[in-house]
């Protein structure tokens, strides 16, 4: 009886870890589906290059807008969002200035 308790114990642990890898693969998947590119914000991301510019480290360059994406998720996307509140304002000063 007791060989049938382990084996009928081994299946329900890789049934489980089964499982709960299953579960963590898809939340994996659902959040890099939801996650905003770097791509995405093309205008934005030449505006910081141009301001700041790129930076040369041990011989390699990088990009403002990459360095702060990839860092800094968060000030990158509060740049962003004032970024695009001061492009939406401008272009509404001009067109009530036409």
């Amino acid at each position: 009886m007791q060989r049938q308790h382990a084996v009928m114990l081994g299946g329900l642990c890789d049934t489980l870890v089964s499982f709960l890898f299953d579960v963590a693969w898809s939340r994996l998947e659902e959040k890099t589906e939801d996650e905003d590119r770097y791509e995405d914000y093309e205008a934005f991301n030449a505006s910081l290059d141009d301001e700041f510019g790129d930076f040369e480290v041990a011989g390699s360059t990088f990009l403002a807008s990459k360095i702060l994406f990839k860092l800094d998720p968060i000030q990158y996307d509060t740049a962003r969002a004032e970024w695009e509140a001061e492009q939406t304002f401008l272009l509404d000063d001009e067109g009530a200035a036409a």
